[in-house]
């Protein structure tokens, strides 16, 4: 088998061309905008791999290649699915999703889902939102509470990734997932007015 019977291959498999059956009620203009969003998406894999095979020689395989790009992505929706469950279970207000809900929509069992995250996620999401969970509790700062660096010497409940507070936790205080957070005396009253009435 040549190299390009080789591409052409791979290119079939991973973006086969749309199929339209004759009766079926489609608008015209959809089957077009299908074909050419799959045409443009084998002419981008066939010239990546072009190039790589120029680069590299005539040891690249672009089967090789098609399914690192592949696990890379996938890797990629899998950390987004987790940050996204995250989001569902500590961030929607007034009611989280359960975790039947998102289970479903995830293609996950409740307890997969309850396994799918921890307070890494919590924490990102709210890096990447600039939101805080529902509050739950607050007591002294004790360094020896988070397995990170960062709570350790800031305060993470205040701030965000692009614009971090750098002052000294005072506090360490918990979402209603039961996540610990480092808290300084500036963001404090945020914290005390997103907790639950009682």
């Amino acid at each position: 088998m040549t190299s390009q019977e080789l591409l052409e291959d791979v290119v079939a498999i991973c973006w086969p061309m749309p199929h339209f059956a004759e009766d079926e009620q489609t608008p015209p203009a959809s089957p077009s905008a299908a074909l050419d969003d799959a045409s443009r998406s084998r002419t981008a894999f066939a010239r990546r791999m072009e190039a790589a095979a120029a680069d590299r020689g005539p040891d690249h395989d672009p089967l090789l290649a098609a399914l690192e790009e592949l696990v890379v992505a996938k890797r990629a929706a899998d950390e987004q699915i987790r940050l996204l469950l995250a989001y569902g279970r500590a961030y929607v207000t007034p009611r989280p999703h359960t975790l039947e809900t998102l289970g479903q929509a995830a293609g996950l069992t409740p307890s997969g889902v309850s396994r799918a995250f921890g307070a890494k996620e919590i924490h990102a999401v709210g890096d990447l939102t600039g939101r805080r969970p529902a509050a739950a509790e607050i007591g002294d700062h004790d360094p020896g509470l988070f397995p990170g660096a960062e709570s350790r010497g800031r305060c993470t409940w205040g701030g965000s990734k692009k614009n971090p507070c750098t002052d000294d936790p005072k506090y360490v205080v918990s979402d209603k997932s039961g996540t610990k957070w480092a808290c300084c005396d500036t963001h404090l009253p945020g914290y005390l007015r997103s907790r639950p009435r009682a």
